[in-house]
């Protein structure tokens, strides 16, 4: 199993997410949590390597559980979800291998955000703040 820190960061309507640059679906900015650390701390860490930015948490939203298959072999996370503030308006990412980019909250139905879920589940929630 693995354990994840994801941040959900809304601004004018739009989300932020992450791909990979080989990739066709997006991901909710973060990464794994390491031995050692809170989820919140891996949250900080991973933010500053992927967008070389610092975040201020606003809110933890909960833990998210999602399992999927990919080529025959099953994976399962533990996602723990913070909705986050950035100090940078529009984050570039940091990392050659991924891509930064905002999604209308409207638009996301369309979009392969992964795990879809936590799409499902944290968006329209955020979207009401």
């Amino acid at each position: 199993m693995e354990v994840i820190a994801r941040a959900v960061v809304v601004r004018d309507g739009a989300l932020l997410l992450m791909r990979g640059v080989t990739e066709t679906f997006w991901f909710f900015p973060g990464g794994h949590v390491e031995a050692g650390e809170t989820p919140e701390i891996a949250l900080h860490r991973e933010l500053r390597e992927e967008l070389g930015a610092a975040a201020t948490v606003d809110a933890r939203l909960g833990e998210l559980e999602n399992t999927w298959s990919d080529g025959g072999v099953a994976h399962h996370e533990v996602n723990h979800v913070f909705v986050v503030t950035l100090d940078v308006r529009d984050p570039v990412s940091q990392e050659p291998e991924l891509v930064a980019r905002w999604h209308r909250l409207e638009d996301l139905d369309a979009t392969d955000a992964r795990p879809r879920a936590l799409v499902d589940l944290i968006v329209p929630q955020v979207g009401r703040r």
